[in-house]
Order: C-alpha cells, then structure tokens, then sequence
C-alpha cells in the first residue's frame, strides 16, 4: 500500500475511518472506546523493511496525539514465530499504556475460551477468522503494479524520511555493483530495491578471506554505497564467494519491486551482488535501479533463534533462475 499510494494516502484512509466512528458513536452513551482486531496471518520479514517502520511511528504517534482514549483493546490474532522480532522492532515507538491494551494470540488460540470472544460478541466475529459475520474484503496479497498511482522516484523525492534510505545505481551492459554487509550470527540481512530501467540479475553470497577480515567491532556494517565493477571481477586468492544455500541468482524486469531477507548462520562478510541483465537487442544498454539494504543484529530483537528461523515461509522468487537445477527458496517477494 506504502509503494501503491503513499504514506500521505494511507494515514489519511486511516484518519477517515477513526472520524467515520466517531460519527457512527458520538449518539451512542454505551460506547466509549473500541476493539482493534489484527490479524497477522502471512507476516513476514519482508513486511518490517524500513519505509513501513517509519510509516507505522508517524501513524501511532497521529493516533496517540489525536485519539487518546478511544482504543479499549487491541486483539493481535494468529501471531506467527516472528512476532517477538516484529514486536521489538516496533514497540519503541507505541507508549506504555497503549502497549498494555494488546493482547496477542499465536495460531488459533485466539479461538479457546478465553479468545477474542471474551471481547467481541460471536455473531461479530468475522468469517475469515471462523466467525459468522461475513467479510467482503479480499484478504492479503499484494497490490498489483499496474495499480500504483505513484512512481518510486515520486515517493522518494515527496517523502524526505525515504531519501535517506536508498541509493541510486545505474549499471553499463556488464557492470556489476556489489554492498557488503559484515554480520555475526543469528543476524538478519533484509534488502528492498525497484528496477526502474532495463533488467537486472540478484544475488547473495557469503565471501570468504584467506586472511580472516571481519571482527566483532564490524558486526552490522553495511557499505551501502557499494562499489560498481566494469566487469565481473575475476577470481583471486583473496577471496572467494559462494552463493548462500537456499538462493540463486535470479533476473528481474523493469517496474519490479523486490523485498527480501537472509537469516544469517554463519559470521562473517556477505556481498549483495546487481547485475546489468538488459539484453542486447534492447535499445537502452543501461540499468537503473533504487536499492536500501539493513542488518538487523541479535541484540535488535528478542525471542529464540529457533522461533525466527521457522517462521520463513520460503517464498520462492519470481526471477528466473540461472542454475536450473536449484530452486529459489529464500525469503524474497517480487511485486509486478
């Protein structure tokens, strides 16, 4: 929703449905606050990439300052594994007393005797959650692109907490431009970028030196300027690079907007690799593509490690594939 209208357009949408209940309330003595029902079937570490982080502290903060007392309580239902990781990210930013009116429900739990109708009538349950209140929105997915009523150059330069997030690249016929990220283990590597012209091909790979490189002080550095390559670089005895398991190097179109995520099981250096893929045919020779890259540490979220790695869903990627005898199964989305 964030790349399809805008933050501006989302926070407004919400601002309108708490004045619409206000209006729908302000004649009814018996209610005084509200329930809000969440539901977070299909989350994902794809969801918590920065832009929605930012987007979701300036909602709370409008919300807090605006409708202070009108939240009675907050029904957090089919919470996966991740949501310790996901609500340590987030909670810094929520107060202390709307924090205490959350009530978090994992896999059907919230269906027990003391579920979500100890604080909603069962005729109001709504039907994608077992209830008999019937729901006509469509549920999950993503916003198609052709949908998208701003560019991503267009969200960029209007929304100046986004600028400082990504970079801009543009890739010659054969360059490669490649970020390192130093991290230790039980970190988690996220990525989002946009091809905006021509093709590209993505990939990560864990970097080997026959000197050891990384230390415990350079844990979580992220070299987002990068360094872009004529051509790719030939191998040497400094180094070596091996594809991290579970991943492949995959192509992408123009107008594709892709968000992703490593868990990382092993310490060291990671290098995430951008290929111009344009074909030679193609009237442009150049590639340009917007990207931002973050290292979540272990110390940036609780829970247990075992918690965080069942809770991928594998999502294979929609590039194709190089090496047709793997499959693409890390945890990264495409939206076309």
């Amino acid at each position: 929703m964030l790349r399809a209208v805008g933050e501006d357009a989302v926070l407004r949408y919400a601002l309108y449905i708490c004045e619409q209940g206000i209006q729908k309330t302000k004649d009814t003595a018996q209610i005084s606050s509200w329930t809000l029902l969440i539901d977070l079937e299909g989350l994902n570490l794809r969801h918590l990439w920065a832009p929605a982080r930012i987007a979701m502290r300036r909602f709370t903060e409008v919300m807090e300052q605006n409708y202070p007392e009108t939240l009675g309580v907050v029904l957090i239902v089919q919470a996966p594994r991740l949501f310790p990781l996901a609500w340590t990210l987030v909670k810094s930013f929520i107060n202390e007393n709307t924090r205490r009116k959350c009530l978090v429900y994992g896999g059907n739990d919230y269906l027990e005797e003391d579920g979500i109708h100890s604080y909603i009538h069962r005729e109001d349950i709504p039907d994608f959650l077992g209830g008999p209140c019937p729901c006509n929105i469509e549920c999950h997915g993503l916003v198609p692109r052709e949908e998208y009523t701003r560019s991503t150059e267009d969200v960029l330069e209007k929304e100046a907490g986004l600028q400082s997030l990504y970079k801009n690249c543009t890739l010659k016929r054969g360059e490669i431009h490649e970020v390192q990220v130093e991290a230790d283990v039980d970190g988690v590597i996220t990525w989002d970028f946009d091809c905006v012209l021509g093709e590209l091909q993505f990939t990560v790979s864990h970097r080997t030196f026959s000197q050891p490189q990384c230390n415990s002080s350079l844990a979580g550095l992220v070299e987002m300027a990068g360094i872009t390559y004529s051509t790719t670089p030939s191998p040497t005895d400094s180094y070596t690079d091996k594809i991290v398991e579970d991943s492949t190097i995959c192509s992408y179109l123009e107008g594709d907007s892709v968000q992703g995520s490593y868990y990382v099981s092993k310490p060291g250096t990671y290098v995430l690799s951008w290929g111009n893929a344009t074909p030679p045919a193609t009237l442009s020779s150049k590639s340009t593509f917007l990207y931002s890259i973050e290292m979540i540490e272990p110390k940036d979220y609780v829970g247990s490690v075992s918690s965080l790695t069942s809770s991928f869903s594998n999502l294979s990627s929609a590039g194709s594939s190089w090496n047709t005898s793997s499959v693409a199964s890390w945890n990264s989305m495409v939206s076309r």
